[in-house]
């Protein structure tokens, strides 16, 4: 009897996994989760018309917080800057390098997938203000657009400052990352690297000149010494670089070991990217003479 009796609830077990079956077979096919569509904006269209889809880069400028550096408090981007830097970025870093290479497969191959625009800064303990960050050779995050409006937008040293001389260091970082730049590039200042350290042994330009370095930041690390050259160079007039390099201060010893690197990272992108910087640079500076005129706000 307690055989039979097993042997029920065995088979009465069997039946329920057997109706379950059934009731799951009979549910609807169609997921309750359905994907919302976010109807895109006139700047939306643009971001993809002029980025996306000729380049495959996607500009963030609403706040996304798993893009955005979570240790700092930031806030997003206006609206109205946004479209600014966007055609600021388009006018005065992508159009000349589509011009100097030739097309838009240079960029489309190497340029950062993600561009993301915050409104503030954020801030180190040390009180150093981080311009710009890029990520594993793909994304790039921008910062300060709560600054960006008419007046400014057509400040070129405000703008080199806190956008494109960054757009082309932390470019540079990705360029480097795909063909690593010579070895003795390195040899010439050896142990005058100084990491961390470089906003308190550096507190001029000229100090930081005279002992061989465009700039304080230049003296971090070999690589920001390479994108600091770089995004100095083609982002200045010869005049502006040259008064950098005889600021009062600065040392003949340190002017001819900037001028040795310089060569190397000129020579670097000539042998490696096909690019003239100093084509490059002529291009660049061109477009910063037409910012009176150029509209910063039509989408078009």
């Amino acid at each position: 009897m307690k055989l039979n009796t097993r042997i029920f609830m065995l088979l009465a077990s069997c039946g329920v996994l057997l109706s379950a079956c059934n009731k799951e077979d009979k549910l609807d096919s169609k997921s309750v989760f359905v994907d919302s569509e976010i109807p895109k904006n006139a700047l939306d269209n643009y971001l993809y018309n002029n980025y996306t889809k000729p380049y495959n880069v996607e500009i963030l400028y609403k706040y996304v917080d798993k893009e955005s550096d979570m240790s700092f408090r930031l806030v997003p981007a206006p609206y109205e800057a946004s479209i600014r830097l966007a055609k600021l970025m388009q006018f005065l870093v992508i159009k000349p390098y589509d011009e100097v290479t030739g097309s838009q497969q240079f960029l489309r191959n190497n340029f950062p997938k993600i561009i993301t625009f915050t409104g503030s800064v954020p801030v180190q303990t040390n009180g150093v203000i981080i311009l710009g960050t890029a990520e594993a050779g793909t994304k790039v995050a921008l910062y300060n657009l709560l600054a960006l409006n008419e007046t400014s937008g057509k400040d070129r040293e405000f703008l080199n400052f806190y956008f494109f001389k960054t757009v082309h260091h932390e470019f540079q970082h990705i360029l480097n990352q795909n063909k690593p730049f010579p070895s003795n590039f390195l040899e010439i200042s050896g142990r005058g690297y100084v990491e961390d350290e470089w906003n308190t042994k550096y507190t001029s330009t000229s100090a930081a000149v005279a002992a061989g370095f465009i700039s304080p930041y230049a003296s971090k690390a070999h690589t920001e010494d390479f994108a600091e050259l770089y995004s100095f160079y083609v982002t200045r007039s010869q005049a502006d670089w040259d008064a950098i390099l005889n600021s009062t201060g600065s040392t003949a010893e340190g002017r001819a070991i900037v001028a040795s690197k310089l060569v190397i990272v000129k020579n670097y992108m000539k042998s490696e990217w096909g690019i003239d910087m100093d084509v490059l640079r002529s291009n660049i500076l061109a477009r910063y003479s037409q910012l009176s005129t150029f509209d910063q706000t039509t989408l078009n």
